[in-house]
């Protein structure tokens, strides 16, 4: 049997090569898993007075080291003491709105929480009593919050927009 080649492609390999490279691949994993299981066995200690006065902690155990592991210049420091301290910029202050749009949100809003406390209200006190004219009041004002909102809509695109908006 001829050894594989390293450089062809693993779908043009005969099944036999694609064995034998599974099988390599496995036997040095199983290496890795007997060192790692070698090495805190031998860092058991045999000093029955240590034993007895210190117990085996998690720093007595080998750390396995990750990416991040690395030894950091002090340049590497300053730059991550410096990132850590993040200050929010102070917020702008709050733009004059629309007295009109504002207002017009506020009742658009407020008259369907309003009806919907009103018919709650309405059937735990049954001999609660409404004026008639606060309905239709209710709903013209609801109307004309609407139609002001609608009036206020921007009704052209800007001409100096090139944005066609959302392009998925």
């Amino acid at each position: 049997m001829a050894s594989p080649n390293r450089d062809a492609d693993p779908d043009d390999l005969p099944d036999a090569d694609v064995d034998a490279r599974w099988s390599d691949i496995v036997a040095r994993l199983g290496d890795v898993e007997e060192a790692g299981r070698a090495a805190p066995d031998a860092m058991t200690t045999t000093d029955p007075e240590r034993d007895a006065v210190a117990p085996r902690s998690q720093r007595d155990l080998p750390q396995p080291s990750g990416p991040r592991d690395w030894p950091t210049t002090p340049e590497v420091e300053a730059l991550e003491e410096a990132g850590s301290h993040f200050v929010p910029p102070e917020p702008e202050p709050v733009a004059h709105r629309d007295p009109m749009l504002t207002l017009a949100w506020t009742v658009a809003v407020a008259m369907p929480v309003l009806a919907v406390l009103w018919v709650v209200v309405r059937a735990a006190l049954p001999g609660l009593s409404v004026p008639g004219w606060l309905g239709p009041a209710c709903g013209g004002a609801f109307v004309a919050a609407l139609a002001v909102l609608v009036w206020r809509m921007p009704h052209r695109r800007d001409p100096e927009d090139h944005d066609p908006g959302a392009v998925v």
